[in-house]
This record gives C-alpha cells, structure tokens and sequence, in this order.
C-alpha cells in the first residue's frame, strides 16, 4: 500500500482539484491522509466532505505547527509500506502512483525520482531535460540533485520505502528549504535512487507563490540549508563543489531581492552583496544548466552595483 500524505493549509481554493485527481488514480491500494494544520478557511470542510466519499480517506484536525511538523505527523500515522507526498494546491495524473509503483518494484531501491511539471499563468512548463530511466549510485545522484536538469528536491514527485522517512526526518526548526535538506539527508542514507522520467506531478507554481510584503527571518533558512549541502558536497568532487556553491550564491541573489524590495535592512544587504561580490564568478560557470536561473545570473552582476545604486533602480527587480 502507498500512503499520501497531504498537508493542508487555506488552500480552499485548489483542495478538491488535488483530492480528485488522487480518487482517479489508477492503483487503488493507497491510503490518503489528509493533515489539515489549523486551516482557518473551508479547508477542513472539505477534508471531511470526502472523507464520508471514501474510506481510504484519513483526516486528521490539528493545531498549526508548520508543515514540517505535519508531515512528520503523516509518516508516524502511515501504514503503507511506500510513502509519497503531494501538496495540496498540486495535482497528479491519473497513471502517477500506478507507474511509480510498477518502477521502484522493478529497480529495488528505496526512492523513485518522477520529474515534475510546473504550471503558471502561462500554462504548462517541463524545464527539465528528460532522460532515461536510470538507477543512481549515491555521489551520481547528488549531483543530478545540485544540477536540477532533470529533476529538482522537493519532496513531492517521489516514492519511498516508509522505513527510510521514519528514520530520517524533517528539521521541524525549518520554515522553508526542510524539503531539500531532507531529500539530501536521504542521499546521505541510502546507496542508490532510481530515476524514471514520468514527469506526471503538477507543480502550481502561482498557487504556491507565498512572497510577503514584509521582511521575515524565514528567509534565511533556505540560505543556510544551502551553506550545509555545499559543506557536505565540497569533500565529494570538485564539480560537487562548483554546483553546490553556485546554487548558495544563486540563494544569495534571491534574499538579497527579497531584503532590498520587502526587508529594506540595509545592513542585511550589505553583508549579502559583500558575499556575492567574492563569488560573482559563478554566474557565469554551468551556463546551460537549470543550476542558476537566467534571472539569478543577472542578479549576482545587479548586486556587484553599490547599494544606493540598487536602491535607485530596485523597482526594475519587483
């Protein structure tokens, strides 16, 4: 059996698309658990709504912890002997579970890596560059983890053998970025990964899209997740090394935008650019990879600029 745990959080609005498209899903010995985190919507209505439609529906009512903690609470409630994760504003085809079941039989190994598609307001994009299914050693895995061409660390589009997320958990101090660390530590515990190109998950990226108008340390957390994979992956190989840094200094971009338009914390600012000027030579290293976005190169050379210079020019960055 495959357990599906779901956190659920005011999304009222994109629930019932993502329950749907689990009760069409083609194999049917699958538990879904729905974890629904002091939502202060109709989120918990509908929950319980298609709880009384199928008895494969868990629903569990709790106070907001976070999502880490959520998920947590799902793989101590699974019962299946796999586990996958869906976000609850995302939805999966109809053959999704069925063929990542089929795959990790067939391979023996402990996780399958899918692929995901992202939807926005453009419709439908796959960035990624397809390859053949493939079983990973560790440190080969680790890499196509830092180059993201052919998938990226979210802990959605996978399966894995429940006994390996009972063993290794999410950081429950982390706000965002916990999902990354978490698939790392699983690199980290395992020997092999299989990789098969389904690219069924749908990633709703406008849906999903939480930037506020105001300064949060959360911020930070995706910053020093990124700092403690590039320390692990610098001892592997020299290109884990370049890959993982280049990702930090595409992360240092990003809180540096955030801190200009929304924190305005200059000091922040000044420390961030301080380190992107010592490492502004990553963007131009790995020019045809999904390791640093077009908008994260321009950035690293936006930020060489001094800081009232960014400050005059920041409304072209919003």
């Amino acid at each position: 059996m495959i357990s599906i745990i779901v956190p659920v959080y005011n999304v009222e609005k994109y629930l019932d698309r993502c329950i749907i498209s689990i009760l069409k899903q083609s194999f049917k010995n699958w538990e879904l658990i729905l974890l629904n985190d002091g939502s202060t919507d109709k989120s918990g209505e509908i929950c319980d709504k298609y709880k009384q439609v199928d008895n494969r529906i868990r629903v569990i009512h709790k106070k907001n912890t976070g999502v880490s903690s959520t998920r947590n609470l799902g793989i101590n409630l699974s019962r299946g002997e796999y586990i996958t994760f869906v976000d609850s504003d995302d939805w999966t085809e109809s053959d999704y579970l069925e063929l990542m079941y089929k795959s990790i039989i067939v391979m023996n190994v402990d996780v399958i890596v899918t692929g995901c598609v992202y939807e926005d307001k453009n419709g439908i994009n796959n960035p990624f560059k397809k390859g053949k299914s493939i079983i990973y050693e560790k440190n080969e895995a680790k890499k196509e983890f830092l180059k993201q061409d052919k998938f990226i660390w979210t802990i959605c589009d996978k399966l894995y053998k429940a006994e390996l997320l009972k063993k290794v958990k999410l950081d429950t101090h982390l706000k965002i970025a916990e999902d990354m660390l978490l698939f790392w530590n699983i690199l980290n515990s395992i020997e092999r990964i299989g990789y098969v190109p389904l690219y069924k998950y749908h990633y709703d990226r406008v849906a999903s899209k939480t930037m506020n108008s105001h300064f949060e340390r959360k911020w930070f957390d995706s910053l020093y997740v990124k700092k403690l994979i590039y320390y692990d992956a610098k001892n592997i190989s020299l290109e884990h090394k370049l890959l993982a840094k280049s990702i930090y200094v595409g992360e240092l971009v990003g809180l540096s935008k955030k801190v200009l338009v929304y924190g305005k914390k200059y000091y922040l600012l000044r420390i961030l650019q301080s380190k992107i000027r010592k490492n502004w030579i990553y963007g131009i290293i790995y020019p045809f990879s999904n390791v640093l976005t077009l908008k994260q190169r321009i950035g690293i050379f936006f930020f060489l600029l001094p800081l009232d210079l960014c400050k005059l020019f920041k409304k072209f960055i919003k």
